[in-house]
């Protein structure tokens, strides 16, 4: 049986999620498919509590029928085979309602300069939008998200209206590093988040748990599964378990049908006007490049051959400082502020912005494998644990990625993953514009050691943080992008895709609020071009 749809939707996190509502609410047909299971929270809370892994994923699913890649698995996840010589953890999700389970709420806008980055600075490229185009679907994804804010938070990004949400109240760590910062001229602004500081959309107050990742208990922090069940009530249908495998076009280049699998290994397809990709910055690309046919040997929407090129992440660390003063973490959201002096400024000419964020989770497991290295014993070591937790302070690192074409997701057809899918392959690697944004971040933190009297200070390797962006770039012109202005890809006129995938450059904030902004953007233009 084919099901049928005005618009078929293809993911259902964050991107899917809001697209399927926008249309829902317009009385739009449509019909999600989502490759993984439909989990309640008090499922994937129990889940993760009864794992002994550290796994970012860890507790949720991760079917033979719908895999995803392993946090751990280095160069070769089971899933994802990767060239290096950098290698990408990725901990997203396949389940109703997407990565937004685990994320940290963070709501940052990209700046300005983020839009004009070859114009501005001399390096990447600019997008085909400007911050002013995006600013009023901001404000309508703050709203639809819950974001808080306060004065300050977001530094330059210039807003037409307040927060929807007061901000989340500082932690106390975050005081403490705050003042000392101050004394560096370095402000320590609040950091806008999904997440509630008073009763909104029916979800309760955050009671500063510290779990934001893996999963908010309670529901305080925004996740997809809000605009899934949203976008349920006013008609919208979501499949789940629905694995789409591959997408037909006709010859005229016209989408016809989306195919499918399920776990017991039938399959089915869906036809609609209009096909929404939105899978993520992984998935939306293999699938594009899995649904290759003899009119279109190099995959759907690749006359351009940019499918799969200029792959990003934000790439950083987390630096550990031992201080002499008490911070007592892990009272709080995992983060409440940030540092955005090396957001921006003439430097970007020759490294890359960065974003520092203290840490309000206590990292116990690494503290207790680092005092038994020194051979203390209970009741000793208790006590020693104790200590050095409050006084640990910890910041993540978010730095910039320019866009490479040789940094690139492909598919193997000579080897298969267990859903029995063309293997996904990366080549990823880091470059010295990145590394030397990274160095600056570190030198930054450094200098707070001796206003902390910190007696160590600890930078882990550099890596990845589970922000694929860029590998199917929006851009005005076909030879050199996959998609337009508005998501629409160049060689399909009924295709359109929404996510993090289409983001010509990576900016130092995190992706999801930009994410928000252009999937509504994308479902307004669906709603246009369906008249």
């Amino acid at each position: 049986m084919t099901e049928q749809a005005d618009v078929v939707v293809i993911g259902s996190g964050v991107a899917g999620a809001l697209c399927a509502h926008a249309l829902a609410r317009h009385g739009v047909k449509v019909l999600v498919l989502e490759a993984g299971p439909r989990m309640q929270r008090a499922q994937i809370v129990e889940s993760i509590m009864s794992t002994p892994d550290l796994d970012l994923a860890a507790g949720y699913p991760n079917p033979s029928w719908a895999p995803r890649p392993d946090w751990s698995g280095g160069r070769d996840s089971g899933y994802i085979r990767q060239a290096g010589p950098d290698i990408v953890r990725l901990a997203y999700l396949r389940l109703v309602g997407g990565t937004t389970w685990h994320w940290s709420g963070s709501c940052d806008r990209l700046l300005p300069a983020d839009f004009r980055l070859r114009s501005t600075y001399g390096v990447g490229v600019n997008w085909p939008i400007s911050y002013d185009d995006l600013e009023p679907r901001y404000l309508e994804a703050e709203r639809e998200l819950g974001v808080a804010g306060g004065e300050g938070a977001g530094g330059d990004s210039v807003r037409s209206a307040p927060f929807p949400l007061p901000q989340v109240p500082p932690s106390y760590g975050d005081k403490v590093i705050g003042e000392k910062l101050r004394e560096l001229g370095i402000p320590l602004r609040p950091r806008p988040a999904a997440r509630n500081t008073q009763p909104f959309d029916g979800r309760p107050v955050c009671e500063g748990f510290s779990l934001c990742t893996p999963i908010c208990p309670i529901g305080a922090q925004y996740g997809a599964i809000v605009h899934v069940e949203k976008a349920e009530r006013l008609g919208a249908r979501v499949l789940a378990e629905s694995r789409v495998d591959r997408l037909r076009a006709d010859a005229q280049g016209r989408i016809v049908e989306a195919q499918f699998g399920r776990p017991d290994g039938s399959s089915d397809t869906a036809a609609g006007r209009i096909f929404i990709l939105a899978a993520n910055g992984v998935e939306s690309p293999r699938l594009l490049l899995a649904s290759a046919d003899d009119t279109f040997p190099r995959g759907l929407a690749n006359s351009s051959d940019q499918v799969g090129r200029n792959f990003m992440d934000h790439f950083g660390s987390q630096i550990s400082l031992d201080t002499s003063v008490r911070l007592y973490p892990n009272r709080a959201p995992v983060f409440t502020s940030y540092t955005g002096t090396l957001r921006d400024g003439a430097f970007r000419t020759s490294a890359s912005a960065a974003m520092i964020h203290p840490s309000n989770q206590i990292n116990v497991f690494d503290v207790t494998a680092e005092l038994l290295k020194s051979d203390i014993l209970p009741p000793a070591l208790d006590a020693q644990i104790r200590d050095r937790v409050t006084r640990r302070a910890a910041f993540s690192v978010f730095v910039e990625q320019l866009p490479r074409p040789d940094n690139r997701i492909t598919i193997d057809w000579n080897e298969r993953d267990t859903a029995g899918q063309p293997r996904i392959r990366l080549a990823y690697t880091s470059d010295e514009y990145t590394k030397a944004g990274m160095q600056r971040a570190v030198e930054l933190v450094g200098r707070l050691g001796p206003l902390l009297g910190a007696s160590k200070i600890t930078v882990s390797e550099p890596n990845s943080y589970n922000h694929p962006m860029g590998a199917l770039r929006m851009g005005h012109d076909a030879k050199t992008a996959v998609v337009g202005a508005f998501g629409r890809a160049h060689d399909h006129p009924n295709l359109f895709v929404a996510g993090a995938a289409v983001f010509p450059s990576s900016g130092a904030a995190s992706p999801t609020l930009t994410i928000a902004a252009l999937s509504l953007r994308t479902a307004e233009a669906v709603i246009r071009q369906m008249g």
